[in-house]
């Protein structure tokens, strides 16, 4: 059986140690992480976790030239790797600790960019439709440098009947911000029918002054369309969520803004022979049908057809007027004797109006109706008794009722005064 052989913990420590000491890797160690356990001691000295999303290792900082830091920053760090002997421990020994600006910006992109895209300002339902020819094309950049020349350039060879309106902006730096909404406003209020908001490459504290809130909002608010092409193809700022169309340059800005004279030019020759060709084709199809119809009798002898013609048409006016003559004629007739009708029925109605009223009054006058209401005639032989003294007593009259005729002797006659 093998033996093992047993170290002791000061073996293995110091074996530990001399390993740390000797690799040249952990000699001089650069470090980007995120500080948390931050204290700091009344001797500058700093006591803090540096960590990652997967880990974390313990570093010191003795007499820190810069205590300026909190939980939750990120740094860059300048270290070693320390082996602490008693308690078999190692940590980073701290040589010179910043902060990550870069981390820091990119945290405040990330910030802003979703505050804007919650309020909508990268919403396709606003991006405006880039003009397919401007004739007024403004370029807001910094007059000096490479953005302004390769647009330039771009447009005078795409479109050189284009208008370029400089308006020479700060593109970093301080004022840039303000400068770059100022001059974005004041192309947007000129006559202009797109805007190219322009810069060439550069780190992101370079570009800083295209991610701010206010040149964001700028660009977002603008009634003309308007293409950005800030930095290199791999950068992107905000203001390429919010512009009508992101270009990866300057130079594909300008592309993008411009349409090429050439394929206009080749486009124009094209239609140019296609309406020769059509124009060509319509012209000998016209000369072929002549040719065809020379021979036609009735294009040979069109006098003598025309002139046949017009006496065919004169005897059909002959036949025509004649025709309307005896319409009208009928028609008359038809009138004047539809006309005696109406007056004769008119008249008829009259009479018959004066008839019936007529028959009316003697209806009113007429015997029977009077006997209906209950009156009587009386009769002494066979003549109308209208007075008591046409009778005396002991005559037989006849008193005539609506339904039958009474015999009655007179009994006394009674004489009665009439007023």
């Amino acid at each position: 059986m093998e033996e093992r052989i047993y170290l002791t913990v000061t073996a293995l420590n110091k074996y530990i140690e001399k390993k740390f000491v000797l690799d040249p890797y952990l000699s001089e160690i650069y470090i980007r992480g995120e500080i948390s356990n931050f204290k700091l001691h009344s001797n500058n000295n700093i006591y803090f976790s540096i960590k990652d999303e997967n880990t974390r290792i313990n570093a010191v900082w003795f007499g820190a030239k810069n205590l300026e830091f909190k939980d939750g920053d990120t740094v860059l760090i300048k270290s070693k790797i320390n082996f602490y002997f008693p308690r078999g421990e190692h940590n980073l020994l701290v040589v010179d600790m910043k902060k990550d600006k870069i981390g820091e910006l990119y945290q405040k992109f990330l910030e802003l960019k979703e505050k804007l895209e919650n309020e909508g300002l990268f919403s396709l339902i606003y991006k405006k439709e880039i003009p397919r020819f401007s004739q007024n094309i403004a370029v807001v950049t910094a007059k000096t440098g490479a953005a302004i020349q390769d647009i330039k350039k771009t447009i005078q060879r795409r479109f050189p009947i284009a208008n370029i309106n400089i308006y020479s902006t700060l593109v970093q730096g301080e004022n840039s911000v303000q400068d770059i909404v100022e001059n974005i406003n004041l192309a947007d209020s000129e006559d202009n029918d797109v805007i190219i908001l322009a810069r060439g490459g550069g780190s992101i504290e370079d570009l800083w002054s295209f991610n701010t809130e206010e040149v964001a909002r700028a660009v977002f608010k603008c009634n003309t369309p308007i293409i950005t092409g800030v930095g290199h193809e791999t950068d992107t700022t905000l203001v390429d969520f919010v512009s009508d169309r992101r270009a990866s340059t300057p130079t594909a800005a300008a592309e993008i803004a411009t349409p090429n004279i050439i394929d206009i030019k080749n486009r124009l020759n094209f239609n140019y022979d296609k309406l020769n060709n059509n124009i060509n084709f319509l012209v000998q199809n016209y000369k072929n049908r002549v040719l065809k119809n020379s021979n036609n009798p009735y294009l040979k002898n069109y006098a003598t057809i025309y002139i046949n013609y017009k006496k065919k048409i004169s005897l059909l006016e002959k036949e025509l007027t004649r025709g309307l003559t005896t319409i009208v004629k009928d028609k008359k007739t038809h009138f004047y004797l539809s006309k005696n009708k109406f007056i004769n029925i008119k008249i008829l109605e009259n009479y018959k109006e004066n008839f019936s009223k007529k028959i009316e009054k003697l209806e009113a006058n007429s015997p029977i109706n009077i006997l209906k209401k209950g009156y009587s005639i009386s009769f002494l032989e066979n003549k109308k008794i209208t007075s008591v003294e046409e009778v005396k007593a002991n005559d037989n009259v006849a008193i005539r009722l609506i339904d039958g005729i009474l015999e009655c002797e007179v009994n006394k006659v009674f004489k009665e005064g009439v007023k």
